[in-house]
């Protein structure tokens, strides 16, 4: 087939293909490709802020005031004492209704509170990428019919 001849069918090719594609449709697509676009720039943005992993813990910083019992001590006289404290504790869910307790250092506890933090908005960035990625799934599918 000579070139002139394969330009020729091509050229009838998509302009057929153009007349069966109504206008409405090639914006919608357009449209469409748009929207992806931004989705996945807005995906990258949310990925690049998401915090360094090997910064991260899971649970809650909880402060308790605790009895030691032994006799005479005047931290934990009944009625008078207060208990030791107040001490830190990691509170950690193992799941099936288990728990960690970790007995956190007073001079740690900007860095956990840090680290929780951390945890926290990981996993909240995750929820939106999340949320982007199955609406890029629903443009992908409506681009396939």
């Amino acid at each position: 087939m000579t070139r002139a001849l394969l330009q020729k069918n091509l050229g009838s090719f998509v302009t057929f293909h153009l007349h069966c594609i109504s206008r409405f449709d090639i914006f919608h697509y357009i449209k469409m490709k748009v929207k992806s676009t931004q989705l996945i720039a807005s995906r990258r943005n949310l990925v690049q802020q998401i915090p360094d992993p090997s910064t991260i813990l899971p649970g809650s910083l909880l402060t308790r005031m605790v009895r030691c019992n032994k006799p005479g001590c005047r931290f934990c006289e009944k009625g008078k004492g207060k208990g030791h404290g107040p001490i830190l504790i990691l509170s950690v869910s193992l799941g099936d209704r288990k728990v960690r307790q970790i007995q956190v250092p007073g001079e740690m506890k900007k860095e956990v509170e840090d680290s929780l933090r951390a945890f926290a908005q990981t996993q909240e960035l995750l929820k939106q990428i999340a949320g982007i990625n199955l609406e890029l799934l629903r443009e992908r599918k409506r681009r396939r019919q």
